[in-house]
């Protein structure tokens, strides 16, 4: 009989318990909100002003086929992590070696962004045929603020081993390679 009158008052709290969480929209919960905060009806914006850059790209001299061994700096880094454990399973790992990004001016439109990837593919099939660097890739994205294509930012990727022997070489003559036929292509289409 006790067992009995346990196992109900158990079934009771438990279906009480559940149905009281059928429905939480139901439940009142009074939160004071306090509308005498001096801060509590103004609200805060940052708005940086700052001279809109000239177009980098657009500025910049052809710069003359010369390999210049530079030695990085203590904020450059030029080596891959060694990601041992992933050799066997995928393969060499591909890493970003570095980045660079391009201001194709406030105006920028299609014919600005057609010359840039045309750049990109010719400096790209460039030094694929100089350096012959395995897994060597790039990536694209478009970082203007309120123009997308004023502003381009372009990452060189090259495979972890080929990163460590010859990535920063790569990636330099790849982003000079861009700059000169940007230029030459912008100066074909006028």
């Amino acid at each position: 009989m006790k067992v009995r009158v346990l196992w109900i008052l158990f079934v009771g709290v438990l279906v009480a318990g559940c149905s009281s969480l059928q429905d939480p929209s139901k439940r009142h919960v009074n939160v004071p909100t306090d509308f005498l905060h001096p801060n509590a009806n103004s609200a805060y914006y940052e708005f940086s002003s700052s001279k809109l850059d000239a177009p980098s790209v657009l500025e910049e001299q052809p710069v003359e086929e010369t390999v210049v061994a530079v030695a990085p700096g203590a904020d450059e880094d030029f080596t891959a992590e060694n990601i041992s454990s992933a050799y066997g399973t995928y393969g060499d790992v591909v890493v970003t070696v570095a980045t660079h990004k391009f201001k194709l001016g406030a105006n920028a439109a299609r014919k600005e962004m057609t010359a840039f990837q045309r750049a990109l593919d010719s400096a790209h099939s460039t030094v694929m045929g100089q350096f012959h660097p395995v897994g060597f890739t790039y990536a694209m994205s478009s970082v203007g603020a309120v123009n997308p294509l004023s502003d381009v930012e372009v990452a060189c990727k090259l495979s972890e081993r080929s990163a460590n022997q010859m990535g920063q070489t790569t990636c330099n003559s790849f982003f000079k390679t861009i700059t000169s036929r940007y230029l030459q292509f912008i100066r074909e289409d006028k």
